[in-house]
């Protein structure tokens, strides 16, 4: 499913422009949210007005653009729970059962009960006189037999909605997308890049038009294995997708770049992006789009001290145009210095790669985790996983994430800071005189660089700050 949901959101917003009652101001600010991934603020300004809101098809096309933004946050339990509620409040509209058909096909294939997403979408397309949306529902079946391993029932959907599309007056953008997919599937890669490549260089094209047109390069260049320019690219695609603040998109790129890095032979690099995949599965439910930037941040700084090492006169040649890419990184990063909470998707995307580690390097690991807790080794200020290999001679840092996310089920720097974290509640219950310590000298004695890291992580394991919690032992 690694382009499913960028399909899936690239059709929403589509279906966005349709109103099913609303009054069109309303509907306009709701689409605008949407296109600039606002969702937290789409879904406060929809509850808002279905408060303010008396009409029984207003209130249907509220509750129907609230359905997509919480299917958009993956939030599927609730927005099925109410897609069926408001399905029930539907007086006799078949156009209005069509499209809460619709989403309803649209979260079942996110949840990924493919056989009923698909008999739904048949609904659709059997119930609905709407060129526009029986395009959607056969480009979208597509993609489900695809993963069902059903390529027949694919190209035969993918082939019917090009063909309405080809005999019908549709929106540009969807007839344009639909063509996309038909060329990749046909096998027409060059067709298919030129037809991104213009929605990336159209500057009114929306974020995840973009980020979606940027990975399908990558896939067009990998079919072609011209893996070199697909990695630059997915790279752009990757930096792209953190800009919209969802782990799930972060994961399908990062996955990508390290299938395409694997291929070069390069698993360095593979090894960087493995970092940022386990950290997205690691923050299902706390997303810190920041700690992401940091890692990409430090690869692009690695690969900056390896070409000058390699090559100073390449250095010197490509030096302006790396301050330049650090520049605007810097600028990106102190401008969009916010923390975003997603919601659970552990179902979402299977592990990459079977990792077999020998008998030795397990006892190595476990030895080695003892001593950082009986020792309390986790106190040593900047411990990464790098620096702890090789103070213990364990041969490989993937085998340390895979013994911690298969024993612990959380990535290297969690499991780090839960030590810490443990270890300051504890002292602060039972050292009266560690709990007169100004926060900054705990959070440092414990092991922290920082005042406000070791809070953030302090209340996101016991749900209160520090300081409640010695008053609350003072008191």
């Amino acid at each position: 499913m690694a382009k499913f949901k960028y399909i899936l959101f690239f059709i929403l917003c589509l279906l966005t422009n349709i109103s099913l009652a609303s009054p069109d101001t309303i509907q306009q600010k709701i689409h605008y949210y949407i296109a600039q991934a606002q969702f937290d603020s789409a879904k406060i300004y929809i509850q808002t007005n279905l408060d303010d809101i008396n009409q029984r098809h207003s209130i249907s096309s509220l509750n129907y653009q609230l359905v997509k933004v919480l299917f958009i946050q993956s939030n599927y339990k609730e927005a099925l729970k109410k897609a069926f509620y408001a399905l029930d409040k539907i007086d006799n509209s078949e156009e209005q059962t069509v499209k809460y058909n619709f989403i309803i096909a649209c979260i079942y294939s996110a949840i990924k009960d493919y056989k009923k997403s698909i008999d739904y979408f048949d609904l659709v397309v059997s119930d609905s006189k709407d060129s526009s949306i029986m395009v959607k529902s056969h480009l979208l079946s597509s993609e489900l037999y695809l993963e069902l391993k059903d390529s027949t029932n694919a190209q035969r959907s993918l082939a019917a909605a090009y063909k309405i599309t080809n005999h019908s007056n549709l929106d540009s953008k969807l007839k344009n997308h639909v063509s996309i997919q038909y060329n990749f599937f046909s096998k027409n890669y060059e067709l298919c890049k030129q037809q991104n490549l213009k929605i990336i260089e159209d500057t009114t094209s929306f974020l995840n038009a973009k980020s979606y047109a940027l990975s399908m390069l990558g896939d067009c260049l990998i079919k072609q294995d011209s893996l070199l320019k697909a990695s630059k690219y997915l790279d752009d695609f990757l930096v792209l997708t953190l800009k919209t603040n969802d782990p799930e998109q972060v994961k399908v790129a990062a996955k990508k770049l390290i299938e395409v890095y694997e291929k070069l032979g390069s698993q360095e690099k593979a090894n960087t992006y493995h970092k940022i995949y386990n950290e997205a599965v690691s923050d299902s439910l706390s997303f810190s789009i920041e700690k992401y930037r940091e890692l990409l941040y430090i690869e692009k700084n690695r690969d900056l001290n390896a070409s000058k090492t390699k090559n100073l006169r390449t250095y010197l040649l490509f030096g302006l145009s790396l301050l330049f890419i650090f520049s605007f990184g810097v600028y990106y990063y102190f401008k969009n210095k916010n923390v975003v909470q997603e919601s659970d998707s552990k179902n979402q995307n299977a592990p990459i790669k079977k990792i077999i580690i020998s008998d030795i390097e397990v006892g190595k690991i476990e030895k080695a985790i003892n001593q950082l807790i009986v020792k309390q080794l986790f106190l040593t200020p900047k411990i990464t996983r790098n620096s702890f290999c090789i103070d213990h001679k364990i041969k490989s840092e993937r085998y340390l994430s895979h013994y911690i996310n298969t024993e612990y089920k959380k990535s290297f720097s969690v499991f780090i800071n839960d030590l810490r974290i443990e270890y300051a509640y504890n002292r602060i219950h039972n050292d009266s005189k560690f709990r007169n310590y100004r926060i900054e000298e705990i959070a440092k004695a414990s092991g922290f660089g920082s005042k406000k890291s070791f809070e953030r992580a302090f209340v996101a394991k016991y749900k209160e700050t520090p300081y409640k919690v010695i008053l609350r032992i003072t008191d």
